[in-house]
């Protein structure tokens, strides 16, 4: 039986058991009463959603050692567009482009890109890029006073925090999935989201010669929320990609995740995420893979300020046994030199100590700053890789609007036994509409 099959299945079962347990005419008493059909396209047009966002960044990277002969620079311009359709008998179309525009003078390297190939300088990945990011059709239902959304075509998802499968925030070029998705809210606090993705669109450009990666893949989440207190997620991610340069990224992933923040009064709450995660060989993967993840994160929060230590483990005994995360941004420091779960320097798999510190500036009204020092080490054998320091500093510019805002990004890693010491910065505006 097809992944396709395997889709249908889910989602005429899920329909059915909703129907099932609804009582009898609750559908029918749930529906909107629909509102009076416009009298023409342009009317039709006028009630849906414009989305636009501009952002220019100026990213700047330097590495010491061979074989890099200098920096690398990227001043860049990310423009997206979108628009999503009216509500009409519970469904919506939205569409968005995104184009990246190389705005000035630029030396980086895009290893998987021809045109942005230089490996003389060190890697940013903001390829020049003009594509449809997300385009999809979506469909609603309240069955019960339970929404239950099914989404299909290309689309941004997030499994949780995002470790194991997101888009990007940060680079031009986002990422996105060509997926079938479905939510669906349950009684008693629960939630369950399933996706069938047929295809990956990276954020080193869909020209890039891996930007594009087919796969049958499939992904689920069983949340169980209760605000400010905790949040309890059981989840699985099978990745089967279709082509042979990518069957060693195809894996199968369980894991269970508990998080808050909890609520101690008015002002005060306690920071605190427990997760444990297992990973082994899936698909077409010739190398045996079983690897394990681990995080705790700890800490308090005061009226938006929050400090927090955390602990992090991507396990690894071997270059082809460890865990890794294709699915998903860099997501242990902003250098990007822990792109995927290194093996190097003696070491394997990847063990980051972190302190982490954020909030508001008093003092610079409208500024929020993210303080973040890391110590990294291997999983097996033990080796010390080296140490990293982070800072964000980002001002909304309210007194001329709150859509509006400028930052500065700053990191500087202190190498060991990995890599070699590396220094990346960049300065960036951001509209979004």
């Amino acid at each position: 039986m097809t992944s396709n099959w395997h889709l249908k299945i889910l989602v005429v079962c899920g329909c059915a058991a909703f129907l099932i347990a609804a009582p009898h005419g609750a559908a029918a008493q749930d529906q909107k009463p629909e509102e009076p059909p416009p009298r023409s396209l342009w009317s039709l047009a006028k009630q849906g959603k414009l989305s636009f966002n501009a952002r220019f960044r100026f990213e700047t990277f330097q590495r010491d050692g061979a074989p890099y002969t200098a920096p690398a620079y990227a001043p860049t311009l990310r423009l997206a567009l979108g628009y999503e359709t009216r509500e009409f008998h519970g469904f919506t179309v939205l569409a968005q482009g995104e184009a990246v525009i190389v705005t000035g003078p630029a030396d980086y390297n895009i290893p998987t890109l021809a045109s942005q190939f230089r490996p003389d300088r060190p890697v940013i990945n903001d390829p020049k890029s003009l594509e449809l990011s997300q385009g999809y059709v979506k469909w609603t239902r309240l069955i019960s006073n339970h929404k239950l959304a099914l989404i299909v075509g290309r689309q941004e998802i997030t499994l949780n925090d995002g470790r194991f499968l997101n888009y990007s925030a940060w680079r031009q070029v986002h990422g996105s999935l060509d997926a079938a998705r479905a939510e669906v809210e349950l009684p008693r606090h629960f939630s369950f989201t399933y996706a069938y993705i047929n295809r990956f669109y990276r954020q080193v450009g869909y020209h890039a010669s891996d930007g594009q990666p087919p796969m049958h893949s499939h992904m689920w989440n069983l949340v169980w929320n209760k605000p400010d207190q905790v949040r309890i997620a059981a989840y699985g991610l099978l990745l089967d990609y279709r082509a042979p340069a990518q069957f060693t990224l195809s894996t199968q992933t369980y894991g269970v995740r508990v998080n808050g923040p909890y609520a101690l009064g008015k002002d005060w709450k306690l920071i605190y995420t427990a997760e444990f995660a297992k990973q082994k060989n899936y698909g077409a993967n010739p190398d045996r893979v079983d690897a394990n993840y681990y995080l705790g994160e700890v800490g308090p929060d005061w009226r938006g300020f929050g400090l927090k230590a955390g602990y992090a483990l991507l396990g690894g005994r071997s270059p082809t046994d460890k865990l890794s995360t294709p699915l998903a941004p860099p997501f242990n420091g902003y250098t990007d030199l822990f792109f995927t779960n290194p093996s190097g320097g003696g070491g394997n798999g990847l063990e980051a100590r972190y302190l982490n510190a954020s909030g508001p500036v008093r003092f610079l009204d409208g500024t929020v700053a993210t303080l973040i020092f890391y110590d990294y080490h291997s999983d097996s054998p033990r080796v010390h890789y080296g140490r990293e320091f982070d800072a964000q500093f980002v001002y909304k510019m309210k007194r001329v609007s709150n859509r509006w805002e400028i930052g500065w990004r700053f990191s500087r890693y202190w190498s060991i036994n990995l890599f070699t010491p590396a220094l990346r910065t960049s300065v960036f505006t951001n509209f979004t509409l």
